[in-house]
């Protein structure tokens, strides 16, 4: 994983990468993962079937979100919708 050039910066995106390192993917890649709309990845996130991490910057429109690669293999599994590029 790429280190950060200045001493500075997001300390919760930070230590989430800490925690979860690169298994992370924005609601686009997990729309793409799962072949599924990015509002309905919201939706999901909304009703508590997916984790997601949020800055605590913008508001209404954070500055980033995250998923973990893993609820969006589990959620696939969950509904019988395979993650593509998986080889299960």
């Amino acid at each position: 994983m790429p280190k950060a050039n200045r001493p500075e910066g997001d300390e919760k995106l930070g230590a989430l990468f800490d925690k979860f390192g690169d298994r992370m993917v924005s609601p686009g890649g997990a729309a793409a993962l799962l072949g599924l709309a990015r509002q309905t990845i919201y939706t999901l996130c909304a009703r508590g079937e997916l984790r997601a991490f949020r800055s605590d910057e913008g508001g209404v429109n954070p500055k980033w979100v995250y998923i973990p690669v893993d609820d969006v293999y589990a959620y696939g599994e969950k509904v019988g919708r395979p993650v593509r590029g998986s080889k299960s």
